[in-house]
């Protein structure tokens, strides 16, 4: 779990990045137009959801991020009923971190929320963060600030949570040189290396042989169910085209919002305060009245503003400033003060004002802010927000067409087609693991082997693959699966059994080669009965490398062998390779040798050894209370 906790604290800013942008049109609320009246989530952690639609994208996005990690392809340890489990089990894990944190009454500041979208790189502008810039991006995908910012504030709590789980674990000195023992560990061994290839050619595989695996083993040879699909595809973009705006009414939305474009007025005041204790007698209030009432008399007379502030203001933050306050906006001040600021004039003088505090004498020095953008500044903004708005409206409308006409006529999707204008494309082949474009997305693959349509052969209901993107499907061809005939795989049953026969006879040559080195006989010299080379003995460190992986990560989980003795392991390749392994000593590591760049490292190694196991913890006990409840589809 802390794996991932780490991965998000390092990346989590890129990955709303390319979540927002690889959602170009942000449409909330289509879902909504599909299916019945049952659950909409995959999840549910406390009252929060996780929808179908919010887990796909954040499906896709990893999916994606592993396939560029290993060339371009889905490596086969990474099905897709796993990966997606994983991404789900992720994002839940997230909303309790997140659930905790706020409990816990963790809080980020604006302050660090302001640093943390300044320091993003897409909302640069010339090496310096754009407020224009950011503003026009999440307006072109249909976000709002507020909208962007609540998602990073919820990451940032989940990153404060991070740290706690960091900041309690420890190490001590004596843990810190014993893992300094083990990895400066050295240990001598040889080895023998047997390789299956090496008895090929002697192997003589008959037909009867190659027909009775293929007999017993046709399931290894299975293509697997597949369909081929025709689809009708909408996507938000292509509405946003071809858009005339009209200019009276970009003036008319721009009258209509026209105090939001006004910048804050803000007001720079200078006060001489005669304080008034908390629950005053009435001698008291006359007497800091008339003392107050003195002190505007003598500015009336014409003394310095700032020489009395200094001299007279009980307010000490203040008075040695000569009583300036400095700007301010509506709402800082109390509303008696503030009022009476707010209705000034420049270098205007006031009358007492009352406050809890006690009587003030306020100058109004300068008055910034106020003033509106000009509609020739907005205009270009106007016009971009309502064209997405009209195009919005379009995508919506073409979206109920389409759900009406393909509904209504679940048998075909021409007249969908003709109404909307939309081509009849047909997807490539996709089996139940997915397929590529549209077969790459989970919930396309599970309406295309759904009962309704692959058995009944109805169209699909709308299939909301992003926000912006929808499709509906039927089945153009579907192929059960079936059995590849003998002539098809003949060479590749020949290639399996000489991989079998091969690694059986290095096998036994190798059990042949301990046997005689176990009974006594120099290992050297039973490699050489057989035509084998054994290694002549070396000291090797655990991070080589030279040699055969397998070959050390086995020797350094050895046992270690008694003084004068040794230790000896077989084992196999994933090839059928064998390896015969001999452990003569170990040789530990010495704390004093360490370098500090070793020492920090292990350290660090072992402050992550910690972390995870209390992360994984406290993981556990915030799911024990926390309710979690994930629907059966979501496992799937």
């Amino acid at each position: 779990m802390l794996n991932y906790i780490r991965s998000r604290a390092q990346g989590w800013v890129a990955w709303v990045i390319v979540g927002i942008i690889t959602v170009p049109f942000a449409l909330w609320g289509i879902h909504n137009y599909v299916g019945g009246g049952g659950p909409t989530y995959l999840a549910k952690v406390g009252d929060a959801e996780i929808g179908q639609a919010r887990f796909e994208e954040t499906y896709q996005q990893q999916r994606q991020q592993f396939m560029q990690m290993f060339g371009g392809e889905l490596p086969e340890m990474f099905s897709e009923q796993m990966l997606r489990a994983q991404v789900l089990e992720q994002m839940i894990e997230q909303e309790v971190l997140v659930q905790q944190a706020i409990e816990q009454k963790m809080r980020i500041s604006n302050r660090q929320l302001a640093q943390v979208i300044r320091g993003v790189e897409v909302f640069h502008d010339n090496g310096a963060f754009s407020q224009e810039r950011y503003v026009d991006i999440l307006r072109r995908q249909a976000m709002t600030p507020a909208g962007f910012e609540q998602r990073l504030y919820r990451d940032l709590l989940a990153e404060q949570m991070e740290s706690a789980f960091l900041g309690s674990a420890f190490t001590t000195t004596a843990q810190l040189d014993q893992m300094l023992r083990l990895d400066l560990q050295q240990r001598e061994l040889s080895w023998l290396q047997i390789p299956a290839n090496d008895f090929i050619a002697q192997l003589d595989i008959s037909d009867a042989e190659i027909e009775q695996w293929y007999q017993a083993n046709q399931e290894r040879f299975q293509t697997p169910e597949q369909v081929r699909l025709d689809y009708l595809e909408l996507r938000a973009e292509d509405f946003f085209r071809d858009i005339d705006v009209d200019e009276e009414e970009l003036r008319i939305r721009y009258e209509s919002r026209i105090d939001t474009y006004r910048s804050p007025e803000e007001r720079r005041a200078s006060h001489i305060l005669v304080q008034i204790e908390d629950s005053p007698s009435d001698a008291q209030v006359r007497s800091a009245r008339q003392r107050a009432e003195q002190i505007l008399a003598r500015i009336r007379d014409g003394e310095d503003f700032a020489t009395l502030a200094v001299e007279e203001s009980d307010d000490t933050g203040s008075a040695a400033q000569g009583g300036d306050l400095g700007f301010f906006g509506r709402g800082v001040m109390v509303a008696s003060f503030e009022d009476v600021a707010f209705a000034m004039e420049e270098g205007q003088v006031s009358e007492l004002v009352r406050s809890p505090f006690g009587f003030h004498i306020i100058r109004l020095e300068e008055v910034r802010g106020g003033e509106v953008k000009p509609f020739a500044e907005l205009r270009d903004d106007l016009e971009r927000e309502l064209r997405q708005e009209i195009g919005n409206r379009r995508f919506l409308d073409a979206f109920e067409e389409l759900a009406s006409y393909t509904y209504e006529q679940p048998d075909t999707l021409s007249t969908a087609a003709e109404e909307l204008g939309l081509p009849i494309q047909t997807s490539d082949v996709i089996t139940r693991q997915g397929g590529p474009g549209i077969g790459s997305h989970g919930m396309v693959v599970q309406a295309a082997f759904s009962d309704d349509v692959l058995q009944r052969e109805v169209n699909s209901d709308p299939i909301e693959i992003t926000r912006d993107h929808v499709v509906v499907l039927r089945v153009n061809e579907h192929q059960p699966a079936a059995v590849r005939p003998l002539d098809e795989v003949r060479d590749d049953v020949i290639a399996v059994l000489q991989r079998e026969r091969s690694t059986e006879l290095a096998r036994e040559l190798a059990g042949r080669v301990k046997a005689a080195v176990d009974d006594g006989q120099v290992a050297m010299q039973a490699a050489e009965a057989f035509g084998y080379r054994w290694s002549v003995p070396s000291l090797i460190e655990r991070d080589n490398r030279e040699l055969n992986p397998m070959v050390l990560d086995t020797a350094f989980n050895m046992p270690r062998p008694a003084q004068g003795g040794h230790a000896m392991r077989l084992v196999e390749g994933n090839n059928g390779d064998q390896f015969l392994i001999k452990l003569h000593q170990v040789v530990d590591g010495d704390p004093a040798q360490a370098s500090e760049q070793q020492r920090q490292r292990v350290e660090e190694m072992l402050l992550r050894a910690e972390a995870n196991v209390v992360a994984n913890g406290m993981l556990a006990s915030m799911r024990e209370r926390t309710d979690i409840t994930i629907r059966r589809q979501a496992r799937d």
